[in-house]
């Protein structure tokens, strides 16, 4: 468990940190207002403090995983057909599987 004193440190680290580097976009941005104005400067600061964790985020992003292919079974094969009878005939299909579902449920208690 974190104490209190150790949680205040970190806090206050974090926001000192914050406002360092604030005050160092401002100093960029003002030096470099005279030659790109005041707009230009604040916009090359802003992207030069922000491309370089935004590229490390990038490139540390995990990569998307492929979708698993369906288990085949018999309760699959039940859930397809049942999604095939539920477009033509939907109340049947209801019916069907709550008898489905009656009779898994007697053979587990088995």
């Amino acid at each position: 468990m974190v104490s209190a004193r150790k949680a205040v440190a970190g806090v206050l680290g974090v926001a000192l940190i914050l406002v360092g580097v604030s005050f160092l976009g401002f100093g960029l941005a003002t030096a470099l207002a005279p030659a790109l104005s005041l707009a230009g400067g604040a916009a090359a600061t802003g992207l030069l403090l922000l491309l370089p964790p935004l590229l490390w985020a990038l490139a540390k992003a995990p990569a998307p995983e492929e979708p698993q292919p369906a288990a085949h079974g018999v309760e699959t094969l039940w859930l397809s057909e049942l999604t095939r009878l539920a477009v033509k005939k939907p109340l049947l299909a209801v019916l069907l599987a709550i008898g489905a579902g009656a009779v898994q449920s007697f053979w587990r208690k088995r």
